[in-house]
């Protein structure tokens, strides 16, 4: 494997969960998308979007937790901000979202 880090940049990395708490069409996009708005308790609420449309309605993606990466810098996306970067396993052009199988208080630490 190339790609080996050290611990202390894995812990870098703040992966939190978060709460999805409203999902709109992303028409600007290059590909299918949503706009999404996640609530991170005492983080805030960040942005983001994912080209998430082929497996998720926006009903589904509502009220869901996620995990995501949250100390990224923000990236601009056409007109858009995006805040955060969710996280989710690749089937072919698919995205299959990670979330905690129990609900947990949004701002959780993944570790």
């Amino acid at each position: 494997m190339d790609n080996i880090i050290t611990f202390e940049d894995f812990t870098k990395v703040d992966l939190r969960v978060g709460t999805i708490i409203e999902v709109n069409d992303f028409p600007e996009a290059r590909r299918p998308a949503y706009q999404l708005k996640i609530d991170f308790g005492d983080l805030g609420i960040k942005k983001t979007s994912a080209q998430i449309t082929t497996l998720y309605t926006k009903d589904q993606l509502l009220k869901k937790q996620i995990v995501a990466v949250v100390n990224f810098p923000k990236k601009q996306i056409g007109k858009f901000m995006s805040e955060c970067l969710l996280l989710g396993a690749v089937d072919g052009k698919d995205v299959i979202l990670l979330n905690p199988e129990h609900k947990v208080e949004n701002g959780s630490i993944v570790s």
